[in-house]
């Protein structure tokens, strides 16, 4: 019966080794791709660049991913889960009060702008690229902006700020236009008048 129990508990870990490597070896590409796509667009990259960059056989690419489509779908959908957590990480990292937090992420924003690596915002990018508001891609890009929405609702409830549906699009809309002055103009200082604005949204009595 010993005997049987260990078994089973190797092949558990047979298991579980095999599965966190085919999650490695899928994670390498969507990264690959991911910057890929972000520094040159989805047109601009061939799966043979993706292939190569991410360092695995194309047979196992093509296990994970059967077509460029799907590829670019995926990268979408890895890149709105990753940008979502490291925005709230800073957020967490910068304050503690859900006040905070908000007038926060203006600066959080401002020093993404600044950074060698931005080169806009990723979900702009994509949809204006796809062009077409009911392809799969386009949902993730909504989505993506839903998803942030939806954590600044939540922090402007607990802030206590008036109408905090509202509010929530009018923080989406600033993100939205200081994302566009870095973009177009190359001028990060857009987060400076987003930030201040904000706050007289948050405080419209006074």
């Amino acid at each position: 019966m010993s005997g049987e129990a260990n078994c089973q508990r190797q092949q558990n870990r047979s298991k579980l080794g095999d599965t966190t490597k085919k999650h490695q070896l899928r994670e390498k590409i969507l990264i690959a791709a991911a910057e890929l796509f972000y520094g040159k667009g989805f047109n601009q990259v061939s799966v043979n660049e993706v292939i190569a960059n991410s360092d695995v056989a194309r047979a196992t690419f093509y296990r994970y991913f059967p077509s460029k489509d799907e590829l670019i779908l995926e990268v979408m959908r890895f890149q709105a889960k990753r940008w979502l957590k490291w925005f709230e990480d800073a957020l967490n990292q910068r304050a503690s009060s859900p006040k905070g937090k908000i007038l926060a992420s203006f600066d959080v924003l401002q020093e993404w702008y600044i950074s060698p690596d931005y080169h806009g915002c990723p979900f702009i990018k994509a949809a204006l690229e796809i062009a077409d508001v009911s392809h799969p891609v386009n949902q993730v890009a909504v989505m993506a902006r839903q998803s942030i929405r939806t954590y600044i609702f939540k922090l402007a409830l607990e802030a206590g700020i008036p109408k905090p549906e509202v509010f929530s699009q009018q923080y989406l809309l600033l993100v939205s236009g200081s994302i566009l002055m870095a973009s177009i103009e190359d001028n990060p200082t857009g987060a400076e008048y987003a930030r201040e604005t904000l706050a007289v949204f948050m405080n419209p009595d006074s």
